[in-house]
This record gives structure tokens, C-alpha cells and sequence, in this order.
């Protein structure tokens, strides 16, 4: 069962991102942690005397100024600080901004736990995307116990379906995206990336109860994950894509998230969450 979602913020994170995260805590009535990690190692490379960073505009090499530094690292997190606020103040979910100091992959092994929804926004920069801070998050997203929620640079559209990748009649993604959808007034789409039979009663009794409108796309078996949206829906409008963690290694998330336009949310295998009425 999902408790909070926690949003990993970057000074060049869209606002967008914020408002995303913040939406689908309010969905989920669930709590939302804006957390802004700050790698001391930068201090640290500051204090060292041989030390230089090379400056553009015809600057060159010059010694790091370790005050300098840390007045930019302050005001970047006063600026995301700010900007999260902002972002998160037309909703009523619980919401708090953290600073946690520390080497990334050990930042979220401290911080996250089992019932939360890790959200990472893909950098806008191709350069930024490729760093190796970038890296480490996501991979540390991905080694932790949470679900991961990758919202891409550039996000198509708020509204639409909830897509259900299932690779398994019984696949928790389909519980996940109905409850989500339900929530969000939308309807669902369930991929059926398998064989064998995919009625399920229990499904049919929610949607009946529910109003929940269902429409199921079959591709027979499943068929290569990295051209898997472009057969199954390539004409959906889709606002988010739900799918277990073993199916997407985190490129293949961050490739479908860019292709596609939105977010993708990757869960448990075990996951659940309560079913809520629709409004």
C-alpha cells in the first residue's frame, strides 16, 4: 500500500514535475516529500588546494572558492525550496521539503522505504541526462524498495487513460492504474502482454460498481518491451503508464517516458492499493 510519495528535486527541475507528484498524492491521499539532495563531496572537492574548475566566457582554470560554492549550493536549495511551495500550494495533501547531505545511493537508502513513490524528472538537458549525479539517482531509486515514478522533460498532457502494462493475468499494475484511474475520473487501458486468459470477475465487479470504463488492447505474447507501446497503443492519449519493475530496466523507462510524453510509474511486484469509489 503506497503512503507517500517523494519527489527528488534539482535546481532545473520543471514545476511541472512538483505539481505532477503533488497531483498523484492528492489522488492517493498520500503524503508528499520534496527532497533536495546535496552531495558534500562538492564541499569537499572545494577544501582540496589543488583543485580547479574551468570557467567559460574566457575565464579558464581558477581555484574553487569554497565560500562561493557554498553560497550557490544555498541559494539553489532556497530556490527549490521555494519553487516546491509554490508548486504545491493550490493542494491540500500533506506536503514538506527536506534537505538530506550525503552521497546519493546512501541519501535514498535512508530516506525511502517500502510505500513510497520515489518521482525523478528526466533532465531537459541531454547533458544533464548523461551526468553521472543523474545516474546515481536513478539507479538508487531503482535498487530501493519504493516504486519509481520517471516523469519526462517534456510532459504531452495531464489528462487521459491510465495504461496498464500486464505481462500476467494477475499483474498488480492493473490494480494500481484502476485505483489510479478511478481516482482521477479516467479511464483505464490494460496491455495484455501475455498469453492465456485475462478476465478477471473481481475487475468486471469494479468496474460495475465503479463506473470505471475498461478497454483491453491483447498483443498475444509479449512481444520486445522497447517497441512494446508503439504496437499496443500507438494512438492512445494516454497520461501515465503503469507497469511492474522487473518488465523496464531504468533506460528502458527513461526511453518510453521520452517517446511517449508522460509519466511512467513502476511498482512492486507485490504492490496494492485500497480501491477508492469514483467521484
Amino acid at each position: 500500500m503506497f503512503k507517500r510519495v517523494v519527489l527528488g528535486l534539482e535546481p532545473s527541475a520543471p514545476d511541472q514535475t512538483t505539481r505532477l507528484a503533488a497531483e498523484l498524492a492528492e489522488l492517493l491521499h498520500l503524503e508528499l516529500l520534496g527532497l533536495f539532495l546535496e552531495d558534500p563531496s562538492l564541499r569537499n572537492l572545494a577544501a582540496f588546494p589543488f583543485a580547479r574548475e574551468f570557467r567559460l566566457l574566457g575565464g579558464g582554470w581558477h581555484s574553487i572558492e569554497l565560500e562561493r560554492l557554498s553560497n550557490e549550493l544555498e541559494f539553489a536549495i532556497r530556490s527549490a525550496e521555494r519553487s516546491f511551495a509554490n508548486a504545491v500550494k493550490d493542494f491540500t495533501t500533506r506536503c514538506q521539503f527536506e534537505v538530506i547531505r550525503g552521497a546519493v545511493a546512501q541519501a535514498i537508502d535512508s530516506i525511502s522505504r517500502s510505500g513510497d513513490i520515489i518521482v525523478i524528472a528526466e533532465p531537459a538537458s541531454p547533458v544533464e541526462r548523461v551526468t553521472q549525479h543523474f545516474s546515481w539517482l536513478l539507479n538508487a531509486a531503482f535498487h530501493s524498495t519504493a516504486a519509481v515514478m520517471l516523469v519526462p522533460a517534456q510532459v504531452a498532457r495531464v489528462r487521459g487513460p491510465v495504461v496498464a502494462i500486464a505481462v500476467d493475468p494477475a499483474d498488480p499494475s492493473i490494480r494500481v492504474a484502476a485505483t489510479i484511474a478511478i481516482a482521477a475520473n479516467e479511464d483505464l487501458i490494460i496491455v495484455h502482454a501475455h498469453e492465456g486468459e485475462s478476465d478477471d470477475p473481481d475487475l468486471r465487479k469494479l468496474a460495475a460498481e465503479t463506473g470505471l470504463i475498461i478497454e483491453h488492447v491483447s498483443t498475444g505474447k509479449a512481444p520486445p518491451l522497447s517497441d512494446l507501446a508503439a504496437r499496443a497503443f500507438p494512438r492512445v492519449q494516454e497520461r501515465l503508464i503503469v507497469a511492474i519493475r522487473s518488465v523496464l530496466a531504468p533506460e528502458r523507462v527513461l526511453s518510453l517516458a521520452s517517446s511517449r510524453r508522460v509519466p511512467v510509474l513502476l511498482i512492486a511486484q507485490n504492490e496494492s492499493v485500497p480501491m477508492a469509489p469514483r467521484d
